[in-house]
Order: structure tokens, then C-alpha cells, then sequence
């Protein structure tokens, strides 16, 4: 009982200098736990994970809503602020506005320590299409299906006709899912606001038959307990990494060099480490089966850059030894991008509350911690709207039918009294890439080539789901009654003061891709990276996350999408760890060293 039970067992790496494992696994972020979990339930192998990040399991870290602030500089959540490079000649624009502000968590458990907790799976055609359109059958809905239930432990829903199960949903899994009803009244009025824009209502977003379009509420992975469920907490905990010391090393503070490479036989040995933040040199850390990445989006293309495995053209200026020439690692990098539209509404209605009051702030803590009820039980977003922009009416900007997502209402991302209706575009064409700031310094971060809104797709697309959110904006106002609520004060044709919310109808195309080049943000879902693609494609792992060109090195995270998930990306890179795993087991059953 604490203070006197065990405290998790991090090593440094002085603990581990010398001792030799049969799997290394760089990163021990969502993806990372996950794999190493997995292989260590085998009680005859070595796991060693190394993260740079500490475990650092406070209790502030557990409560949904603050955990999920993003607070800029936070030590307690361990958050990592980078910024993309300036765009240069980029089409459209301010450069102030469009170097990318990306966050994520340098932590045991990774952005699932700092991210809203949403559970979306992606519907069935998305991964069709990786299958049938992309060439990877082995990543179809048949085959990828079976280990979303693998990894879910859904509680029951309460719904007005009781409770229920969503027996398409698994059971006993190790990441707890659970649906909050929404806090606030505001979203009785957003549906209501869907409904008549010719949306479906009340669907699960996790039904494989639920309808492509639609207002959906959504799954949060948060335990029984009521507590935020990272990968930290859903595959690493302290009774299992304290159960396993024997065969499963947690080693954090650490930096990752470079692989050590063995050109001759198509395989690396293991891993060279520091101590994060030392001058001096590396340790060697070897690898007797497979060097497992899982670094994500942006730092797994470095490590690889890093060690020799990247476009020759980039790494040979750098002083780079190329022991393999693969043009794909670091490019194709996607994300979701989103772009805000607010305005006002009671004060009441939103979260600023506990920003301007700190009795009832503190109140909300005791809350949570008595009973877990509150405003911090839950993330900032209950509910999300699917639309494909193709079936938007353009005369009417109401809906036909759709298949994917385009925005994600609502979040209140301001100190203002506003719900924000976030229009993100979750299909981009446009792609940048990540490449070599350094090519001996692994703590100098790489170079961050972030795109948004090049390719004219992409800009058309984005008019036409503005001009869908703006006429729900308006539908929400009608629907609500508030006061204040046809005012926007940050939207398109909004420059200064308060604009009628009824004239966006008024706004012309140069009007509304103005306002998107100049907002448009990261939603923080980076990937592809290391995309799954064949070598000649501008691929870098094969359809079993195996690097071109080597037998023993594997990519499991974000990065090896070969298209971007039209949903959260939390659950696919969970599915893309476990089936990561389930490939290393099934490669050396029965093989001895």
C-alpha cells in the first residue's frame, strides 16, 4: 500500500549496459506499449523498451479533462512542442499562420497520456480501399476487424431504452472504452442542427453498419475507474511490468542514435543509446531477433534517416552513411487539418469556466476525485459529424449521403464563450515530409516540411465543408435560441467585430480560402511516414511493417499508413501495434536462436 508498495520499475540504462534481448523496441509510446506487452507474454524471450520520456504516473495525469489540456511547457504531462519549417513558396498564405504548431508526449504511454481519448475505428471501406485500391489485402476490414475486438473492453451503453451492450465491440480487452453523455445543453441543439442539415442521428460511430454520414456520439477511452486509459496504463501498468522484470525492461531517459546495421546479411543487431541529454558517447544495446520502431510519425523516419536507411540524395550532403537508399522514409507525411469557426453562447455552456474560476475549478477537482463525476471527467469532444463533401448539396449546403468525415464539432478551443465547430478535412491530398536537421546529433530534431491546402482538391473541398459547418452554425443558432448565438466572431467574411451569422451565404470562394489558408491547423494526427507501399512506390515497410531490404527491422506506429485513417488514429495505430506482434510471434515460433 502506498507509500510503501514498489515503484514501477524504469531502469537507466546503466541497468541494461551489457545485457543482450531477444526484441528492442524504440519508443515506448501507444504503438510501443502495445508491441511490447505482446512479445513479453512469452516467458521465454527478452523485451527491452526505450523511451526517452519518464513514466511519471501522477495523479493530475489521470483526470480525462486535464490531462488533455495540451498546456503548453506542462513538465507533468511531459509535452513536446515542435514547429514545422516555414513553407517557403507555398500557394496562398501567411507564414505565421501556416508553420504547424505539433504537440505530442515524450512519456511511457506516449500521446495517449495528452490526447482527447476518442475511439474511432474507421469505417469498413476505409481499410477496403487500403486492400483494394492501395494493394494491401491483408489490411481489409475481414482482417483487420478481429483485433479492434482484441484490443477493446467496451462498458455498455446507457441509452433511453436501456442499456446497451454493441455487441459489435469487444469484451476484455486491455483498453477500457466508455461513452459519457454529453455535459453540456448545447449539443441537444447541435444534433438537433444536423438532423436539419438531412444528417442521420444517434448512431454508433463504431457500428460497422452504421450509416457513412451522420451526428455520432463517441467512445472514450477512460476506465472503470473513471480515470484517462492510455497505452501506459492499458499494456504497461505497474503489476505487469513488475511481474515481468524479468523479462521485460522498461528503460527510460534514454536517446536512440542509430540502428547498428548489417548491410551483408539484410539485418540490424540492435541499437545505439545515450543518456538523454549527455554529451558524450553512445551504449550498444544488441538485438538477437528484431529491432522493433515505434517512434511515430516523426521521429521513426529520423532514426532511420539516422542510421543509414533513407533517400541518398538527402543523407550523403549530411555525412550519412547510406547502407540502404529508400527515397520513401520521411516523405508522404498526412495529418488532418482542421479549421475553426466560433461563436458566442452562454457562458454557462462552456468550459471557461474553470479558467475564470477558481473556487469552481477546485470544486470540479473534488468531484472527480470523490465520486469521478464533473466536468473533468471526460475530454472536450462527445460527438462528431461524418460528411462527404462530394453529397453536400452546393446550392443548398445540406446534406445527400457520404461516406467519410469532414469535421468534428464541437471543442472549445478559446478563451471566448464559443462552441467551435471544427471543419477538418480528414482525406487531404496534400503531404509533406520529415527530414535530417543533423546527421550525428539524434537530439537535434529533424526538419518538419508541413503542408496544408497545396492541391486544389484539397482547397475545394475545404469551401464546401465551410460553407456546410457555417449553415449549421446557423441551423444551431435558430435551433438554440441563444442569445448571442448568430453572432460569429471568428469565421470567414469576419474581420473585425461581429458578423451575422446568417450572411455567410454572401461569401465568395476567394472569401472562404482565404480564412482556410490563414487558420488552418494540425489536428495532430500525423502519419505515413514509413508508408506500406511497395519499394517502388515510395514505400518503406511491406505489408508484415518489415523496412525494404532488411529481415529483421519492423516500423509499428502512424507512420506506416498507407493512407491517412478517415477517423482518430489512436485506435488504428493500436490495431497496427497488435497485428505488429502478432506477425513477430508467428515469424519466430518454433525458431531457435
Amino acid at each position: 500500500m502506498w507509500p510503501f508498495s514498489p515503484s514501477y520499475p524504469e531502469r537507466i540504462l546503466g541497468d541494461i549496459v551489457g545485457q543482450t534481448f531477444d526484441y528492442v523496441i524504440v519508443g515506448g509510446g501507444t504503438a510501443g506499449c502495445a508491441v511490447a506487452s505482446r512479445l513479453s507474454e512469452d516467458p521465454n524471450v527478452r523485451v527491452l523498451v526505450l523511451e526517452r520520456g519518464k513514466v511519471r504516473d501522477h495523479w493530475l495525469s489521470r483526470i480525462p479533462l486535464i490531462s488533455g489540456s495540451l498546456l503548453g511547457g506542462s513538465s507533468l504531462f511531459q509535452l513536446v512542442q515542435r514547429l514545422s519549417e516555414r513553407p517557403g513558396n507555398a500557394a496562398g498564405g501567411s507564414e505565421k499562420h501556416r508553420r504547424a504548431d505539433l504537440r505530442t508526449a515524450e512519456a511511457l504511454g506516449g500521446a495517449s497520456r495528452i490526447n482527447q481519448m476518442l475511439w474511432t475505428r474507421g469505417a469498413p471501406g476505409m481499410y477496403n480501399a487500403w486492400a483494394d485500391e492501395l494493394g494491401h489485402p491483408d489490411w481489409s476490414w475481414e482482417k483487420v476487424e478481429p483485433f479492434f475486438r482484441k484490443i477493446e473492453d467496451a462498458a455498455a451503453e446507457e441509452s433511453p431504452s436501456g442499456r446497451r451492450t454493441r455487441a459489435y465491440l469487444g469484451r476484455g480487452g486491455p483498453v477500457h472504452l466508455r461513452r459519457h453523455k454529453p455535459q453540456f445543453e448545447i449539443y441537444d441543439h447541435v444534433d438537433k442542427a444536423a438532423a436539419a442539415l438531412g444528417l442521420s442521428i444517434d448512431n454508433d460511430v463504431n457500428d460497422p453498419d452504421a450509416p457513412p454520414s451522420g451526428y455520432f456520439a463517441l467512445d472514450s477511452t477512460i476506465d472503470r475507474d473513471g480515470a484517462r486509459h492510455s497505452a501506459y496504463s492499458a499494456y504497461l501498468p505497474k503489476d505487469l511490468a513488475l511481474e515481468r522484470r524479468g523479462r521485460l525492461a522498461v528503460c527510460t531517459g534514454v536517446v536512440d542514435s542509430k540502428l547498428e546495421v548489417d548491410v551483408a546479411q539484410h539485418c540490424v543487431r540492435g541499437v545505439h543509446v545515450k543518456p538523454a541529454g549527455s554529451k558524450g558517447g553512445s551504449t550498444f544495446i544488441k538485438a538477437e531477433r528484431e529491432v522493433i520502431v515505434c517512434s511515430g510519425a516523426i521521429c521513426s523516419p529520423q532514426l532511420l534517416m539516422l542510421s543509414g536507411i533513407g533517400s541518398a540524395e538527402q543523407l550523403e550532403p549530411l555525412g550519412v552513411s547510406v547502407h540502404k537508399n529508400l527515397p520513401g522514409v520521411g516523405s508522404h507525411l498526412s495529418d488532418h487539418h482542421g479549421i475553426p469557426i466560433m461563436m458566442k453562447i452562454p457562458f454557462s455552456q462552456t468550459l471557461h469556466r474553470l479558467q475564470s474560476n477558481i473556487l469552481f475549478a477546485i470544486w470540479q477537482v473534488i468531484l472527480w476525485i470523490w465520486n469521478k463525476t464533473g466536468i473533468l471527467k471526460s475530454g472536450t469532444t462527445a460527438a462528431t459529424i461524418y460528411v462527404n463533401t462530394s453529397h453536400i448539396d452546393t446550392q443548398s449546403s445540406t446534406m445527400n449521403t457520404g461516406p467519410y468525415p469532414t469535421m468534428t464539432p464541437p471543442t472549445p478551443p478559446s478563451r471566448r464563450t464559443s462552441p467551435t465547430f471544427y471543419t477538418c478535412l480528414v482525406q487531404p491530398r496534400t503531404t509533406g515530409r520529415v527530414t535530417l536537421a543533423s546527421g550525428n546529433d539524434p537530439e537535434q530534431g529533424p526538419l518538419i516540411h508541413y503542408r496544408t491546402l497545396d492541391d486544389e482538391h484539397d482547397r475545394a473541398v475545404a469551401r464546401k465543408a465551410l460553407r456546410f459547418a457555417l449553415h449549421l452554425a446557423e441551423q444551431f443558432a435558430h435551433k438554440s435560441g441563444y442569445r448571442h448565438a448568430a453572432e460569429l466572431f471568428y469565421a470567414p467574411g469576419v474581420k473585425t467585430g461581429r458578423r451575422d451569422i446568417s450572411k455567410w451565404r454572401d461569401l465568395g470562394d476567394d472569401e472562404l480560402d482565404a480564412f482556410a489558408q490563414d487558420t488552418v491547423q494540425s489536428v495532430l494526427h500525423l502519419g505515413c511516414t514509413c508508408r506500406m507501399a511497395a519499394e517502388g512506390e515510395g514505400g518503406v515497410v511491406d505489408d508484415r511493417l518489415r523496412v525494404h531490404g532488411f529481415r529483421n527491422l519492423r516500423v509499428a506506429d502512424a507512420s506506416v499508413f498507407p493512407r491517412i485513417p478517415a477517423a482518430h488514429t489512436m485506435a488504428a495505430t493500436y490495431m497496427v501495434a497488435e497485428r505488429c506482434a502478432e506477425f513477430v510471434k508467428e515469424e519466430w515460433k518454433g525458431k531457435s536462436d
